[in-house]
């Protein structure tokens, strides 16, 4: 594939990302942040639709293939939501992504996108596990105990036993368990923070400030750092499990200061 079949793009004239690589990275601070790879796709698919609106379907299709029709609502909210805290974390000012209620997500006119072919691509760090090398003879040369048809058939029935205790769990995983609950407001809804934030000031204070939001038994959750002003809220029907059919709103801050 030619390198104009490959372009980056240049979000905000900030924020250069980077599909090959699966990866964001600041123009200044040259801080890098390695995206999922369904993430990274999604993001891609919006970048090629600027200012168009692209249906969820389209999105799952694009990112998980042909099993997208097996991926939960969480699962595909929890890609979009890591894009969006991605872009907190980066501070940039303006709301990337936009959900446009019941037909889908784009990213809207008024935020700069510009293809680049001559970038030069940075390396991005991954931690790889160090292998020992091993000599081809002596793996030839080395004998492997002999099973019998007794001890395979435990082995096997052991695996199958295991796997169906594991499986319920794993099913069952909470694709936001990066959220903690917050403790109880007055209200009827519930509120969930980001649990990677150093402290939860600028959440406890968001929260006080707009009671509002806080009705019909509504789940809401609240992306924020210390360390820049922008907030980013969720508010869905449900809670974030699989077992839910869920509809969520996100709703943007930029530059939020608490009062």
């Amino acid at each position: 594939m030619s390198e104009a079949d490959n372009p980056c793009y240049l979000i905000e004239n900030k924020i250069l990302f980077i599909p090959e690589k699966q990866c964001l990275v600041h123009t200044d601070s040259h801080e890098q942040i390695k995206l999922k790879p369904t993430a990274s796709s999604c993001l891609l698919l919006l970048l090629r639709n600027h200012t168009e609106i692209v249906t969820q379907n389209e999105l799952l299709a694009f990112a998980w293939g042909e099993s997208h029709r097996q991926v939960s609502f969480n699962a595909f909210y929890q890609s979009i939501l890591s894009l969006r805290k991605s872009f907190l974390q980066m501070n940039v000012e303006k709301q990337i992504i936009t959900t446009i209620p019941r037909k889908g997500l784009l990213i809207q006119q008024e935020i700069t996108i510009e293809k680049k072919w001559d970038h030069v691509v940075p390396e991005v760090e991954i931690e790889l596990t160090d292998t020992p090398s091993v000599t081809p003879n002596k793996i030839e040369n080395k004998k492997l105990p002999k099973l019998n048809l007794a001890e395979m058939l435990i082995i096997i029935f052991t695996v199958l036993i295991v796997g169906a205790l594991l499986y319920p769990k794993i099913s069952s995983e909470n694709y936001f368990s990066g959220y903690v609950a917050s403790k109880k407001y007055d209200g009827q809804c519930h509120y969930f923070v980001n649990a990677d934030a150093s402290n939860y000031s600028r959440h406890e204070g968001f929260i006080k400030e707009h009671p509002e939001m806080c009705s019909d038994n509504k789940f809401l959750y609240i992306t924020a750092y210390p360390e820049t002003k922008n907030i980013s809220v969720i508010l869905c029907t449900a809670g974030m499990d699989l077992s839910h059919d869920n509809s969520c709103q996100s709703v943007y801050y930029p530059r939020y200061d608490s009062k």
